[in-house]
C-alpha cells in the first residue's frame, strides 16, 4: 500500500522526496511539481505523472537535495542528481517551467553536445550557420564555417522538456513556490523555507543548490558574494513576422548610437519570423524601439514586420562570483555569473556548472558529508574547465567596449581586408571563445587591425 493518500493503486511505491504529508492526485502536465512512481512489481514503470500539493498539515519536509529554481542550471543539477538516484526537490516561483522566458534562444550545436542534450524537433525553431557583425558605418563581417553552428529553441519548450528529463530521471519539481530564505545551523545551509499555498513550509536538505537566477538574492543573504549591478545590462526583444531577413544568418550590430556597451541583434525563426533585440547599460527598450524605426539597415528589414510579442530580462557581461559554495550550499547559473560576457549567453556554461554541481552534491549526499571542504569540489571543477574562457571573453567584451564608433568601424575593415576571419573559420567556437581569441591574438595580422583601431579608443569605463 503506498504511504502517501493518493489516488493510484495500491501496488504503487512512492520512489521521490520523503512527502509523508502531502496530498496527491493525477495530473498530466507540470505545474504543481510531481513525483515518479513505480508499480509494485520490480523494474515496472507506470505512466502515470502525479502532481504534488502541499496539504494543510504540512509543515516540514526532508530531501537529499534541493534545487532553486527551474531553469536550464537547474533543471541539469537536479537531473544529474536524480540520475544517481538521490532525493532532489526543485522549487520553481512561478507557475509554469519555462516561462516567463527571457532569453534569445540561440544554443550552439557544440555546446548541446557538451551537455548530452538533444532537443526534440518540436523545441526546435531553427538552425543557422553564420553571423554577420555589422560595424556603425554599416560595414559587415560575416562569420560561418560551411556548416549549420546553432539552433534557435522556444525557451519555454526547450526548458519544459529539460524538466521533464528530469521528473523521468525521477526529480520531483514543484512550481508556485517562493522560497523565502535560506535556513542555516551552525554555520551551514540546511534547507529552504518556502511559502507554499499560502502555508510556511520548512523543507531540508542535505545539499542545496541556489540556481535563483540573475538576483543572487538568497546566497547574498548568507554571505556569498552577488554579481555587481554594473555587470547588471538591461535587455528587450520583440518576436516579429513578416521581416525580410535570411533564415540562415544571425545578425549583430555594434555602435555607440545604437546599443552602447553592447549590441543589438536579429535572430531568424524562419518564414520571416524573428527575434529583435537589444542589450545596453542603460534603456534598453526605447533604445531597441528607435532601432527598429530609424537604424538604416535593421529599420529597412522590418518595413512589413509586426510585433508579435516582447520580452523584458538581464544580460550579464562580468565575471562569475569569486566564491560559489559553502557548506551546504553551491551557486550555479546566472546566479553564480556563468555566462559568455561576449554575447550575455548563460545557458551553456550554466548547465556545465550544474551538471557539475549536481556530480558534488551526489557524492556530498552519498557521503553524508556537505561541508565546505566537500562542495569546494564544485568550485575547483568549474574554475579548472571554464574561468580561463570566461576571462578571455571578459577581456574582449571590455575592448570592444572601449572604442568609439570609428575604432569599431576600423576593426571591422581590418579584420575584414587581412582575413581574420580564416582564423575563426579554422579555431572558431561559440562558446569557448577564449581558445578563438587566443588564436586570434597570435596572429601578427591581429595586432595590426588592434594598433589601427586603438587611435580610436575612448573607455567608457
Amino acid at each position: 500500500m503506498c504511504h502517501l493518500h493518493c489516488n493510484l493503486a495500491p501496488a504503487h511505491v512512492k520512489v521521490g522526496s520523503h512527502c509523508n504529508d502531502l496530498l496527491v492526485f493525477e495530473r498530466s502536465l507540470i505545474y504543481a511539481g510531481r513525483h515518479p512512481v513505480v508499480t509494485g512489481q520490480s523494474g515496472e514503470t507506470t505512466d502515470k505523472k502525479v502532481a504534488v500539493h502541499s496539504s494543510r498539515r504540512m509543515k516540514t519536509l526532508d530531501h537529499d537535495a534541493v534545487v532553486i529554481g527551474a531553469g536550464p542550471a537547474g533543471l541539469l543539477t537536479a537531473w544529474t542528481i536524480a540520475a544517481r538516484r538521490h532525493d532532489v526537490a526543485v522549487l520553481e516561483e512561478h507557475p509554469k517551467v519555462g516561462e516567463p522566458d527571457h532569453c534569445a534562444g540561440l544554443l550552439s550545436l557544440s555546446g548541446l553536445k557538451i551537455l548530452g542534450l538533444e532537443p526534440p524537433q518540436q523545441v526546435i525553431q531553427n538552425t543557422v550557420r553564420a553571423a554577420r557583425i555589422y560595424a556603425p558605418s554599416g560595414r559587415s563581417l560575416l562569420v560561418e564555417r560551411g556548416r549549420h553552428e546553432a539552433v534557435v529553441v522556444d525557451r519555454r519548450k526547450f526548458d519544459a522538456w529539460l524538466a521533464e528529463r528530469a521528473v523521468q530521471a525521477h526529480a520531483s519539481i514543484i512550481t508556485g513556490v517562493k522560497v523565502r530564505a535560506l535556513k542555516t545551523h551552525d554555520g551551514s545551509v540546511v534547507g529552504v523555507e518556502t511559502l507554499e499555498d499560502g502555508a510556511v513550509v520548512q523543507r531540508k536538505a542535505i545539499v542545496t543548490i541556489d540556481a535563483e537566477g540573475v538576483q543572487g538574492r538568497l546566497s547574498g543573504s548568507v554571505g556569498l558574494p552577488m554579481i555587481h549591478r554594473t555587470s547588471k545590462y538591461p535587455a528587450y526583444q520583440y518576436e516579429v513576422q513578416g521581416a525580410d531577413v535570411d533564415d540562415d544568418l544571425v545578425e549583430m550590430y555594434y555602435g555607440r548610437q545604437t546599443a552602447p556597451g553592447f549590441f543589438a541583434w536579429i535572430i531568424p525563426l524562419g518564414d520571416g519570423r524573428a527575434r529583435v533585440g537589444l542589450a545596453s547599460d542603460f534603456k534598453s527598450k526605447p533604445r531597441l524601439e528607435a532601432v527598429m524605426r530609424h537604424h538604416p539597415i535593421i529599420s529597412g528589414k522590418l518595413v512589413k514586420a509586426s510585433v508579435l510579442r516582447g520580452i523584458g530580462g538581464t544580460v550579464l557581461v562580468g565575471l562569475p562570483v569569486k566564491k560559489t559554495f559553502m557548506s551546504g550550499l553551491v551557486v550555479v547559473g546566472d546566479a553564480a555569473g556563468m555566462v559568455k560576457a561576449t554575447t550575455g549567453g548563460g545557458v551553456v556554461f550554466g548547465g556545465i556548472s550544474g551538471k557539475i554541481a549536481g556530480k558534488t552534491a551526489a557524492l556530498a549526499v552519498s557521503e553524508r558529508d556537505a561541508s565546505a571542504r566537500s562542495l569546494g569540489r564544485y568550485e575547483t571543477s568549474w574554475r579548472s574547465l571554464l574561468l580561463g574562457q570566461m576571462r578571455a571573453m571578459y577581456l574582449a567584451q571590455r575592448a570592444i567596449s572601449s572604442f568609439s564608433d570609428r575604432g569599431l568601424d576600423s576593426l571591422v575593415k581590418n579584420a575584414d581586408e587581412l582575413s581574420l576571419t580564416d582564423t575563426v573559420k579554422r579555431e572558431g567556437d561559440m562558446d569557448m571563445q577564449g581558445t578563438t581569441i587566443a588564436g586570434l591574438l597570435a596572429n601578427p595580422r591581429t595586432m595590426i587591425a588592434l594598433l589601427s583601431a586603438a587611435r580610436y579608443i575612448s573607455p567608457r569605463f
